[in-house]
């Protein structure tokens, strides 16, 4: 197979999320964190970094490179306890002939009933949305758990790599979205409404187990070639 010259997921989404003025962790929900930044193995090398930031619990950002044949890159954003902003979440799936990506401002609220939320952060990604709308591959989330949890607004598609340029293509909505969440950010708020903090943190603990739930059932044995089974069964923690 010939060489792939990578798409810098990893590289652009970290210089993006430099932004937030993030500062590093160690440790997520009791796993070592520190351990997954420099993996390497037979099969596979890669990183997953964790920080945190104001008004954010926690950012992961990680990728995989699987036998020099897979790319594969996540992003993770949870808002701090209390502050009216959604779930960042971003998938990067990348060979040699495609890509498949999704990407979304996860709400933490039912937007159906809460107008305002759905105004502030659902309506505005609609031109991206429609612009992105015309990649192509673009489709559906094919899982049923992450299309369920997800925006009305969210982009998935699965990219056919018919010439290089392509690949930086299928990047845009990712680095759209984030330079969207990060602006949200900084004019983003706690909720004084105490019954309406409770309801956003039911909702990230339910999206959070959506996740992982995800994660286990689709990345986890790709994963697991590149780091290996241990490592592997602690990235759900780090990520979400």
């Amino acid at each position: 197979m010939a060489e792939i010259t990578w798409a810098p997921y990893f590289e652009k989404m970290k210089e993006l999320l430099a932004g937030l003025q993030p500062v590093g962790i160690k440790s997520c929900d009791g796993r070592d964190s520190a351990a997954a930044e420099n993996i390497a193995t037979p099969a596979g090398c890669g990183t997953v970094q964790a920080f945190t930031a104001e008004k954010i619990e926690k950012i992961v950002l990680g990728k995989l490179i699987i036998n020099d044949e897979k790319q594969i890159g996540l992003c993770a954003i949870f808002p701090a306890e209390g502050y009216e902003l959604p779930i960042f979440f971003s998938r990067w799936a990348e060979d040699k002939t495609s890509v498949g990506i999704f990407v979304d401002l996860i709400p933490t609220v039912d937007c159906l009933v809460d107008e305002p939320y759905r105004k502030k952060f659902c309506e505005p990604l609609g031109p991206l949305w429609e612009k992105f709308a015309s990649l192509p591959g673009i489709a559906p989330e094919e899982h049923d758990g992450l299309r369920a949890c997800a925006s009305i607004i969210y982009t998935a598609a699965v990219i056919p790599i018919e010439r290089e340029g392509m690949r930086l293509a299928a990047l845009a909505p990712h680095t759209e979205y984030l330079k969207s969440y990060i602006e949200h950010c900084t004019s983003a708020a706690a909720a004084a409404d105490v019954t309406k903090r409770a309801e956003m943190q039911r909702k990230i603990q339910c999206v959070r187990t959506t996740l992982k739930e995800y994660f286990i059932s689709a990345l986890a044995a790709p994963a697991g070639k590149a780091c290996g089974a241990a490592m592997a069964e602690q990235l759900p923690d780090i990520f979400f």
